[in-house]
């Protein structure tokens, strides 16, 4: 118990504890770190403006090539109906796109089709179509030679 209070004691009327305390520093050290604060966020909002600003050039690019694909019909249309003609003109192209391999893709399976790719490369559309990356590369050499480029 003595020595708990001898301790509280030391601890309480320790003159080094108050000697190393410098108010006016402090306050100094405390200016400091609020405008090295200050200045990281004028950095940060100046890189968040140049990042909106490149953005918003971007969309703007952007939106300019979809009206040049559209021709026409986006003449005299909002942002939002630029977009949407946009995504379904896509939307159409691709499904076109699909229909169009599914064609080609039927007819090199079935019938004449198939006897000529088997002729030309020795292997059935299916077997080209699971090929890995590799036996593709190898056959690709292989016709190389065979019929020339």
């Amino acid at each position: 118990m003595n020595r708990i209070i001898t301790i509280m004691f030391l601890i309480a009327f320790n003159s080094t504890a108050w000697a190393d305390w410098d108010p006016e520093m402090e306050a100094q050290e405390q200016a400091q770190r609020e405008a090295a604060q200050r200045a990281e966020q004028a950095r940060n909002r100046e890189a968040q403006k140049m990042v909106d600003e490149a953005n918003a050039k971007a969309n703007r690019e952007m939106l300019d090539s979809k009206r040049k694909n559209l021709g026409a019909a986006a003449k005299g249309k909002s942002d939002a109906e630029v977009n949407r003609l946009y995504d379904a003109k896509i939307k159409q192209t691709t499904e076109e796109a699909n229909r169009l391999a599914q064609e080609a893709r039927s007819a090199f399976s079935q019938g004449q089709g198939a006897v000529a790719v088997k002729q030309v490369t020795g292997k059935s559309l299916q077997e080209l179509e699971n090929m890995s990356d590799e036996e593709a590369e190898a056959l690709s050499r292989e016709l190389e030679k065979k019929y020339g480029q």
